[in-house]
């Protein structure tokens, strides 16, 4: 990973990011609920020569431990975050929860993007697999082992992922305070951005996997429905983590998307 540094919010606390230089439009990527800046790291050497920024979420990962009452919330930070960077009309893709910021943001229209990638995108969330989740948080203890059965079964993947990355992730999970677990799964349940995707009129590169088990195929279909994206992919023998399973042809895809601007 590039090194670590950290952008003062307005409202107090701050966002770790780690900045990678390169040329091009910028790629701001945002990740998923207890992941981190680190969840993109092993796409990094396919982004070779591109302007990358890699921020930790609120809650999460080396950024300041605070209140998430809403998607609204986090999406103001990243809106700081561009300001402070001077970022001029990035291309922002996020990961699961991560998606649902992204098209807050571009909903919101106060930051000028270019474009937007979803990966394991949903609108709205709730489900089984979340009330699932939610189920086996309330039993788990605090603080959490890095070897308890849960994580196995978290960050479980559906192709082979390398066990030293999936260490890191892990670390920065049972890192997270209890309470911004609860506030992130609230979040999630109550979130319908329905709306909000009709209104966006960016072009998206919409991506999931076909053995999906969080987001299954229902809420990649309602996206692709709402949100109208340009390319809507469905990755065979992917699941919910495309970008750990098949880094290298999900750093080709957004490379690929941002270049058609230009070509275009």
């Amino acid at each position: 990973m590039p090194p670590a540094r950290r952008v003062a919010l307005p409202g107090g606390g701050w966002l770790n990011l780690h900045e990678q230089a390169g040329e091009g439009p910028t790629l701001l990527f945002l990740h998923g609920f207890t992941d981190c800046a680190e969840s993109f790291r092993l796409m990094l050497p396919h982004l070779a020569g591109c302007h990358v920024v890699l921020p930790d979420l609120r809650g999460h990962g080396g950024s300041f431990r605070g209140p998430i009452p809403s998607l609204a919330t986090l999406a103001g930070d990243i809106e700081a975050l561009v300001a402070a960077l001077g970022l001029r009309r990035p291309v922002v893709t996020g990961h699961s929860m991560g998606a649902l910021v992204a098209v807050t943001l571009a909903a919101r229209g106060k930051v000028d993007l270019l474009r937007l990638v979803t990966l394991s995108g949903s609108l709205r969330p709730d489900g089984p697999a979340l009330q699932a989740l939610a189920a086996q948080f309330a039993g788990l203890p605090s603080p959490l082992a890095m070897d308890h059965p849960f994580l196995d079964e978290w960050y479980a993947c559906s192709r082979p992922v390398a066990p030293a990355f999936l260490e890191g992730l892990r670390r920065n999970c049972v890192a997270m305070r209890r309470e911004d677990w609860r506030d992130c799964l609230a979040m999630l349940a109550r979130a319908d951005l329905t709306a909000e995707a009709g209104a966006v009129r960016l072009p998206v590169l919409a991506i999931s996997g076909a053995e999906d088990m969080i987001f299954p195929a229902g809420h990649h279909r309602h996206l692709a429905r709402a949100l109208r994206p340009e390319r809507d992919l469905v990755l065979e023998g992917v699941g919910h983590n495309p970008h750990w399973e098949k880094p290298a042809q999900i750093a080709a895809l957004v490379r690929d998307f941002v270049g058609s601007v230009a070509a275009g």
